[in-house]
């Protein structure tokens, strides 16, 4: 018999709604949101778990079990939806007579085919589940038939039966906050999702948010007063996962006005359509204090014939525009999105397209590989003309236009250039080097890949230092750079070095040395000359200065370089490092008389 008895006698339903996450980092913010409003309206019995795909089945197995719930329900996407069907099984054969129903982006446009394909799936629910999954709860509780809620499609009588048009929540202000009565300090390690619209203006065929450009909002106070309890908890980051976060002006410019406003540590991550941003757009944007705003744009191509045919346009000269002004605020991280696989882009022009878009000098350029998303325009109308895994995520293998030999090395190249330019670890010595390249920086970083194939990098791991040394072999032996350009190029990489990985390591392969102490005791003795570079400088010990600051000497050459983007003193200088809690700052300073 299903059921429990809560304390006022009535009988409800014990149910679970869990998910298995990619990364432990991530949280489910479509959990969060069925369990509240599933409270909302009486649903006490609700629990929810968060797993990933990387955990053990039999553990999650076990865990799961030890609910004793009556009805499970699983949130299912690309990446989870072989291992969800697994552990689902598995349930089954432990839990014979409990109700297991799924949801989600992977199964709401196949429900029929996922009921036949995993027969111990007792229902799918279509859609957004917000209203749908109390419906449904109410109708098992009740002993009626629950495929007659709308959205809900599932077996009677060994039948798939059910209604396949659902009902989208109409008012988003009805719905309540999604972490209401939850301790978010348990969050600290995770990213918190957050979302203030649904829906997309925009109809590219590759996402199944451009099936429909109806977008629907919740209203800017509530909005605010959400974000409010965020800021108070001292949540770091806020990620929206709102489809076009800037697709209404009266909506989004408030919103940004209070993001700004805010006094506490916080950065908001917001996916944009940079062509519509106005000039007022970003005067405000200028405003924001460095690192509260985290902006991240689709480009995906910019090969016309690409963009025409997955419903897209690219206004290139208003896009580099509006990057240009971003750029020059030195406040906003920028990430930029490419797609690799998209109809008629063959390898030439995917090089080009990556070219184009790295010249906008991106803090990130993710490149990413189509996925063929069951209900997405591109499966639908070229599915002809592609090779992809049948299972999830659907990812592609070759197209009409790029073979898979060329797909699976950049499969390798995204890798390399996930490590070195996206990792944020070799930020100078890349800028520097890859303006020898302007005229294809996708041959660099191609170059790159082949040497990280030639070394076999790509079958074991490689640490840091390991990766150092790699770059630095690969800029003496495999590029076009002249001496000048590497004597350069050595000391911007061993600068990015102490810097990125705090002190821990030393550049000792490329030659670097500190500054011995006979050429450097008088200027750290001297607070008041150090305080003009360290306000809060005093003079301990050696040891402790030893912890804290790393000083070294900068040739005119590599000065100039770093004068491109910081303050530098004429005349011979120092490099002067100061390790801080949050990681490591550097600047150039003068040689004193003393020290000289």
């Amino acid at each position: 018999m299903l059921g429990i008895l809560d304390y006022e006698g009535e009988y409800t339903l014990k149910t679970l709604l869990t998910t298995l996450n990619a990364k432990y980092v991530q949280s489910s913010l479509a959990l969060r949101c069925l369990r509240t409003s599933c409270e909302k309206l009486g649903y006490d019995g609700v629990v929810t778990a968060e797993y990933t795909i990387n955990h053990n089945a039999y553990d999650i197995l076990r865990h799961i079990y030890a609910f004793h719930a009556d009805v499970i329900g699983f949130s299912c996407y690309i990446w989870n939806i072989e291992m969800t069907c697994r552990i689902i099984t598995l349930i089954r054969q432990v839990l014979p007579d409990v109700v297991i129903f799924v949801g989600g982006p992977e199964v709401s446009y196949t429900a029929a085919e996922t009921l036949r394909d995993c027969t111990d799936i007792d229902y799918v629910l279509q859609g957004e589940g917000e209203e749908m999954v109390p419906a449904f709860l109410r109708a098992l509780e009740a002993g009626e038939n629950a495929t007659a809620v709308p959205g809900v499609m599932g077996r009677v009588d060994g039948k798939i039966t059910g209604i396949p048009w659902f009902r989208e929540v109409a008012d988003l202000d009805t719905l309540p906050f999604p972490y209401a009565g939850e301790d978010l300090s348990a969050l600290e390690h995770h990213i918190i999702y957050y979302e203030s619209s649904r829906g997309c203006p925009f109809h590219c065929q590759y996402c199944l948010s451009g099936n429909d450009d109806a977008v629907r909002f919740r209203s800017v106070p509530l909005v605010i007063s959400e974000l409010e309890q965020f800021v108070a908890a001292g949540v770091h980051q806020v990620k929206f996962v709102d489809r076009t976060f800037n697709c209404n002006p009266s909506h989004y410019r408030p919103l940004l006005e209070y993001m700004i406003s805010v006094e506490k540590p916080v950065n908001f991550h917001l996916e944009i359509e940079p062509g519509v941003l106005s000039d007022a757009d970003l005067d405000l944007l200028s405003q924001a204090p460095k690192g509260r705003v985290q902006l991240e744009m689709g480009i995906q191509s910019t090969y016309e014939p690409t963009l025409t045919a997955i419903h897209r346009h690219n206004d290139w000269t208003r896009i580099t525009e509006i990057m240009e002004r971003l750029t020059a605020l030195g406040t906003i991280h920028l990430h930029l999105d490419l797609i690799v696989g998209l109809p008629y882009e063959d390898y030439g022009h995917l090089q080009q397209s990556f070219n184009d878009i790295y010249s906008l000098k991106p803090h990130k350029l993710q490149i990413g590989f189509l996925k063929l998303l069951k209900g997405s325009g591109i499966r639908r109308d070229f599915l002809a003309e592609y090779r992809f895994d049948p299972c999830g995520p659907y990812e592609v293998l070759a197209t009409t236009w790029l073979p898979y030999e060329k797909v699976q090395f950049l499969k390798v190249f995204e890798d390399v250039f996930e490590r070195t330019y996206n990792s944020g670890k070799f930020t100078h010595v890349l800028a520097y080097v890859s303006r020898f390249y302007d005229d294809n920086v996708f041959a660099f970083y191609a170059t790159m890949t082949e040497a990280w194939l030639a070394q076999g990098k790509d079958r074991i791991a490689v640490a840091d230092a390991a990766l150092c040394e790699f770059l630095w072999h690969f800029l003496t032996t495999c590029t076009r750079l002249d001496e000048g350009t590497l004597a350069v190029a050595k000391e911007l990489l061993a600068l990015d070095m102490l810097t990125v990985f705090s002190f821990r390591l030393q550049p000792s392969f490329l030659g670097w040395s500190e500054a011995p102490r006979s050429e450097t005791d008088s200027l750290f003795r001297d607070e008041k000359r150090m305080q003009v570079y360290l306000a809060d400088y005093h003079f301990t010990n050696w040891r402790d200065l030893k912890m804290r600051y790393r000083i070294w000497p900068v040739s005119a050459a590599a000065k100039s370089e770093l004068g491109r983007t910081a303050a530098v003193p004429e005349g011979p200088a120092w490099l002067l490092a100061e390790k801080k809690k949050d990681g490591v700052t550097w600047q150039v300073i003068p040689r004193t008389p003393a020290v000289d």
